[in-house]
């Protein structure tokens, strides 16, 4: 039986599968793009075709085609394979992953769950007298029958334990069951405990892979509250990092370059059924700015359409404030007359296609809502509509929108255009953080290699030019793993003569260094790939230099450590000897 990984390498390469999440500008004979793991102004992710190697030199996360979807994706292992086999075609039924890192894991189960959940909810609802009633409820929706199976529409029962008893007939623990939030614990080791969702409609969420994570469920009697009753977090979901429709919404939102986010999960089923696909709403929570790094993945410009309610507008704000961070185009949906996008669409067939096309800049959406909501023709007013514009004035940042902004305002409020920029000056600080919860940024680790692996690595890829250089490093200068590399690069030298038996020098050493120096290789490319033969050996010089510095500064503080121990031991023979080797250290 083939490797599955081998053939998915043999018909995909990185580049195509990293294109699919990054914009990629050519760097010379790499790729360039701003980092999908976290936010950066400038790009330092990089995308080697020749070593098959994706990496950001920011947050040093990357790795192989695999590593690069296991993190981009938030899956495990094999999940990753899937993805990947299904871009290239590839059958996973015709391979068999038997490792033990393949193995199913915690997560692992809790998806199965998840799984065996929605088919027990979709039985019930196409099986049931029930069901039936809610078949009427989402057909006078406007929702087709078609539309009820691709979604996965389900029917709870109105019962404490029928779902999760027919989850336990399965094999699956309670303790799993509670841990999923498909029920809930009546004490501490989830041995007792009861069906979350019942007599709701249930409508699955999914990850941006396809797996069903949650569940939104619909009460369907009238007084049951909460409307809306949603999944807790589990190992599995997380609502801050959810899209709902995403899955479904990702190839359209890449090919159309636009994503619209709506309110509610009927606003995105009923757009999608009306062929706007590139449709997506938040799980249940304010706009994240998780799922904001998830859109721009694929595009850069973003469609509000939510509620003109008061709720609807303050979300767009927060929404519009997370997107200017990351320099996102946002504009927003007019027009419904009150409606929500569902209800549009079911009270106007074949429309909803032309209002999604004609969005308005944010911006002008929101002068035009302030100003309508105070007089301008009042000195009071005038004050009120500038100070609730100037925090969205102090997030732009094209100095050419923001002047024209500011134009637009100052011939609205009938003021001159100085007034309005000495105003910005003051309030610089002025954002719109009271309508929104401050969100701890992740701390990035820095793994930057040592100046001893860059050495090494221009070493490894300016072999026919640097190969003196290895006898200039100071071998006594050389600690643990660092003289084995050395002595792998002095005995292993002719392998690296020519560039077809590159990788046989790398397999000289284990997997972990092997793979460190494909990445080193790219710290190397991107800081000297322009760098002449003079340019390189003045760079090596230096850095050999300050290597041998560095180490002797660092003895030099361990010979004072231990001189000052032995005088405060009385020991004046070891202090003396200390100094000595001090001595020689300064010593030119």
């Amino acid at each position: 039986m083939s490797d599955i990984v081998a053939d998915i390498k043999s018909r995909l390469s990185i580049e195509d599968v990293v294109a699919q999440y990054v914009q990629l500008k050519q760097a010379g004979k790499n790729f360039k793009g701003l980092c999908p793991f976290h936010q950066e102004k400038t790009p330092s992710f990089m995308v080697s075709p020749e070593k098959q190697l994706a990496y950001c030199f920011g947050c040093h996360k990357g790795g192989d085609m695999i590593a690069f979807v296991e993190e981009v994706e938030g899956v495990e292992f094999k999940d990753a394979i899937e993805i990947l086999a299904d871009k290239c075609g590839l059958d996973m039924k015709d391979y068999q992953l038997s490792d033990a890192k393949h193995s199913k894991t915690e997560k692992g189960e809790i998806y199965d769950i998840h799984s065996h959940a929605a088919d027990f909810y979709e039985e019930k609802l196409w099986n049931t007298e029930k069901g039936k009633k809610v078949l009427n409820y989402l057909r006078n929706r406007g929702l087709k029958d078609e539309t009820i199976k691709k979604y996965k529409f389900g029917l709870a029962p109105d019962s404490f334990e029928n779902t999760h008893m027919d989850l336990v007939k399965k094999g699956y623990s309670r303790k799993m069951i509670s841990l999923g939030g498909i029920a809930v614990s009546k004490d501490t080791d989830s041995q007792k405990i009861y069906d979350r969702f019942r007599n709701r409609l249930i409508i699955p969420i999914y990850d941006s892979i396809g797996r069903i994570v949650g569940f939104g469920g619909r009460a369907m009697k009238k007084g049951d509250e909460p409307k809306y009753l949603n999944s807790p977090d589990s190992p599995i979901y997380h609502k801050s990092e959810v899209v709902y429709g995403y899955n479904f919404a990702k190839d359209s939102i890449k090919k159309t370059g636009k994503v619209i986010l709506v309110e509610g999960y009927f606003d995105v089923i009923m757009s999608h059924q009306e062929g706007i696909m590139n449709t997506v709403a938040t799980s249940g929570t304010a706009l994240t700015k998780e799922q904001i790094k998830l859109f721009k993945r694929l595009t850069k410009d973003l469609i509000f359409c939510f509620d003109t309610d008061k709720a609807g507008i303050e979300a767009a704000k927060r929404g519009f404030e997370l997107a200017q961070e990351d320099k996102m185009n946002v504009h927003v949906i007019i027009g419904l007359d009150t409606k929500d996008p569902a209800d549009y669409i079911l009270d106007h067939p074949g429309e909803w296609a032309g209002i999604v096309e004609k969005p308005v800049p944010f911006m002008d959406f929101c002068i035009k809502e302030i100003i309508k909501n105070h007089d301008p023709s009042t000195i009071e007013g005038k004050k009120i509509i500038l100070s609730q514009l100037l925090p969205f004035l102090n997030l732009l940042s094209s100095t050419f929108e923001k002047d024209q902004y500011v134009r637009e305002i100052a011939s609205k409020l009938g003021t001159n255009e100085v007034v309005i920029y000495d105003e910005i000056k003051k309030n610089k600080k002025t954002t719109i953080k009271h309508v929104k919860k401050q969100e701890k940024s992740e701390e990035i680790q820095n793994k930057k290699p040592s100046v001893i692996e860059m050495i090494f690595g221009l070493i490894l890829e300016h072999s026919e030019d640097l190969e003196s250089y290895l006898e200039k490093i100071d071998e006594n200068l050389l600690i643990n793993q660092e003289k084995s590399i050395y002595n792998t690069f002095k005995d292993h030298y002719n392998l690296l003569r020519a560039e077809s038996t590159r990788k046989d020098f790398l397999s000289c050493f284990d997997d972990e260094i092997a793979n460190r120096f494909e990445v080193i290789s790219l710290f190397v490319e991107d800081l000297y790939g322009t760098f002449s033969k003079d340019m390189l050996e003045k760079e090596l010089e230096l850095l050999i230099n300050k290597e041998k510095r560095s180490r002797i500064e660092r003895e030099q503080r361990v010979l004072s450590m231990k001189m000052r121990e032995a005088e405060k031991k009385g020991d004046k023979e070891l202090a003396k000897d200390l100094l000595q080797q001090f001595n020689k250290l300064v010593s030119p």
